[in-house]
């Protein structure tokens, strides 16, 4: 049981981390919605 809940915590730090990359890359969900605040303004 200890084994499978190690799995979910590394497949979640995966995830998170490709989410992290994303936005900091440009292309994410905040990242856009920051842009289109700005172009609002």
């Amino acid at each position: 049981m200890n084994n499978f809940l190690d799995n979910k915590k590394k497949k979640i730090l995966l995830i998170a981390l490709i989410v992290l990359v994303i936005e900091l890359s440009g292309f994410g969900i905040f990242s856009s919605l920051i842009r289109f605040l700005n172009a609002l303004n």
